[in-house]
């Protein structure tokens, strides 16, 4: 049975599962490397090690919602 996929707005959005989205950041060299090694010696994927890292950091904080514009 052919599984179902979901309809793509955006091309940047092709090829990724439910819940997940691309998106550009500027961040420091260092940390980049470090990113980069973690995962490496986990052997996870660069977007794991972001993805424990913001949810660990979000975790303890307290977030109000953004109003609208």
């Amino acid at each position: 049975m052919a599984e179902a996929k979901k309809a793509v707005s955006k091309s940047s959005q092709e090829g990724l599962k439910d819940g997940w989205t691309r998106a550009t950041f500027i961040l420091r060299k260092d940390h980049l490397e470090k990113i980069k090694s973690l995962a490496y010696w986990d052997r996870k994927q660069v977007k794991e090690v972001m993805d424990e890292a913001l949810r660990d950091y979000l975790r303890c904080k307290r977030i109000k919602p953004m109003r609208n514009k």
